[in-house]
């Protein structure tokens, strides 16, 4: 199909070099390297297959073939230090949100990284908004809040939802969805704590297991909450009150298997969004019947064992969107997607200890027969329930389970199986994450010759604003001009500038960004050094086996 200049341009090949003048691919004339799907806006000007385009803030030229007016999935894993921060722009231009991070402060550790991404992603900082700062419609290029259309948090614990609280209430946007897993920290407000299951609702026992009653199931749910607890300081609240403050129209909605997808990220589209967790189950107390969560153990391993978790499906490529899922939640799920009741961590110890009694001196034959028909058996069955998770949870690409904690099954990892997996984790933590044995069992349980792992702590090797990296010392020079100056507007501009430079720079590095049509995927991440304007990028080739009818690793096409 021709491209049509008039409407919007992508690049459409793995990456391309900018050039500052056409027909001269010389690395003098390098003027940007640029990556699958970025934005391209043609200036008019054509020189024989040359487009002269504005892309990534220059100015340059690109082969024709180069572009198409297809926009990319893009989906940005954000270095927001300990904690996940997903950002991903749809090829309908609808902008999703899943965690933000801890989001405490701004300081060097990360921890309002997805806040100061959104401002740079959408130069907010600059946008003149009406009802802002004292902009009116009637201010030249005036504008509505941008458009946030998802925001979703996957568990309520602090490292996944509290960088929310910048971004949900920044009157320069407009969260329009709030999507979380039902689990709501709410006060006790005099409630008998022996009814209690901590600060998250009332506990009703059916048959062996507990479960979380007050779950906000509706919009009027957690409405409801928010409107009985309006000075709570609970964090969760405080943040949710934010998005409901900045949007009164904003609807929150639960969001668990039975629902299947999220909303129009339906079977009969090619961008799906599916909801593989958290799983219900039917709970009846009294005369009411609800859909409730298990209580898989304390308090955090149960916000986390319920994260949501998506299953996000673009024509041939998979990539499994998870919180903070641990060992506990995985035998759930397990035995949930199986219909076999016998955990996943009960069958590999059977096999471990199995195998350690084969190993012992002195077995007689029928000893060693039965064994090996235990072996056998337990084996068998382990095969079988992983056949049946992996129908649904095999992918091309995850995102980690918590941080590359140890907390993990490894039996339920190779039911994932994926080309590459994206770690989140931060520096200034006290979990050690990811952790070293972690590492080896993601790896291990992954697919190809060479499995990718991905780390947004590792692509960033120094806090962001420390001095080895080249924004320190700009950013010095902007503080001392500031410091200079007495005229409080002028100082206020430059204290904007050194904002915007910040936020600039958490893009930079430590992201990890997924692009693809669908039939082509790249993983990128930019380096802290270029090696000159036209390389700026390390990207990592997934490419479709058509035999095999899989996506694979193609390490001859990485660089």
């Amino acid at each position: 199909m021709a491209l049509d200049l008039n409407k919007p341009c992508f690049i459409s090949t793995s990456d391309a070099i900018l050039f500052t003048v056409p027909n001269d691919e010389s690395s003098k004339n390098y003027a940007n390297h640029l990556i699958l799907g970025d934005y391209a806006k043609c200036t008019g000007n054509k020189d024989g297959d040359w487009l002269e385009v504005w892309c990534r803030n220059d100015k340059g030229w690109l082969l024709e073939k180069q572009l198409t007016n297809d926009r990319m999935l893009e989906i940005n894993f954000v270095d927001i230090g300990q904690g996940d921060g997903c950002h991903i722009v749809t090829p309908d231009d609808e902008v999703i949100l899943i965690d933000a991070g801890e989001g405490i402060g701004f300081d060097s550790t990360g921890a309002d990284n997805m806040a100061r991404f959104i401002n740079w992603r959408y130069n907010l900082r600059y946008r003149k908004v009406v009802g802002v700062d004292g902009v009116t419609a009637n201010t030249p290029k005036a504008k509505q809040p941008f458009d946030i259309d998802y925001a979703i948090i996957s568990h309520p614990d602090l490292d996944h939802y509290y960088g929310f609280l910048n971004i949900f209430g920044n009157k320069k946007l407009r969260i329009k969805n709030v999507c979380h897993n039902g689990i709501i920290e709410r006060p006790l407000n005099g409630a008998d704590k022996k009814d209690w299951n901590y600060d998250l609702g009332r506990k009703v026992k059916q048959g062996k297991h507990n479960y979380l009653w007050d779950l906000a199931r509706t919009n009027k749910d957690l409405n409801d909450i928010l409107s009985a607890n309006p000075t709570s300081r609970k964090m969760l609240l405080q943040t949710l009150r934010n998005a409901k403050e900045n949007n009164s129209g904003v609807k929150f909605s639960f969001l668990h298997k039975s629902k299947n997808y999220l909303d129009h990220y339906d079977s009969n589209s090619d961008l799906q969004l599916e909801i593989l967790a958290p799983i219900t189950e039917k709970v009846t107390n009294g005369n009411e019947t609800k859909d409730c969560l298990r209580i898989l153990g304390q308090e955090g391993i149960t916000k986390n064992g319920h994260s949501v978790v998506f299953m996000l499906k673009y024509k041939k490529v998979k990539v499994l969107l998870g919180g903070d899922l641990n060992s506990k939640s995985q035998d759930f799920i397990g035995e949930q997607y199986s219909e076999i009741d016998t955990p996943i961590s009960k069958l590999e110890k059977q096999i471990k200890e199995t195998r350690e009694k084969l190993t012992q001196a002195n077995l007689s034959r029928t000893e060693i027969e039965d064994l090996n028909q235990e072996l056998q058996e337990s084996t068998q069955l382990l095969d079988l329930v992983l056949l049946r998770v992996r129908k649904k949870f095999q992918c091309d690409i995850a995102k980690a389970c918590h941080h590359g904690s140890s907390d993990i099954l490894d039996s339920f990892l190779s039911a994932i199986h994926p080309i590459a997996t994206v770690i989140s984790s931060g520096d200034n933590e006290s979990h050690s994450h990811p952790r070293p044995d972690a590492l080896g069992a993601y790896g291990k349980a992954s697919r190809g010759q060479r499995p990718l792992l991905f780390s947004t702590e590792l692509a960033r090797s120094t806090y962001e604003f420390s001095s080895p990296i080249k924004y320190y010392e700009k950013l010095k020079k902007l503080e001392a001009e500031k410091d200079a100056l007495t005229d409080p507007k002028e100082k206020e501009k430059k204290q904007l500038e050194m904002e915007s430079l910040k936020d600039r720079n958490v893009a930079v590095y430590g992201m990890i960004t997924v692009r693809t049509d669908g039939e082509k995927v790249i993983i990128a991440q930019k380096l802290e050094s270029p090696r000159s304007e036209g390389q700026k990028w390390d990207i990592f080739n997934l490419t479709w086996n058509e035999h095999l009818k899989q996506f694979e690793y193609d390490s001859e096409g990485g660089h």
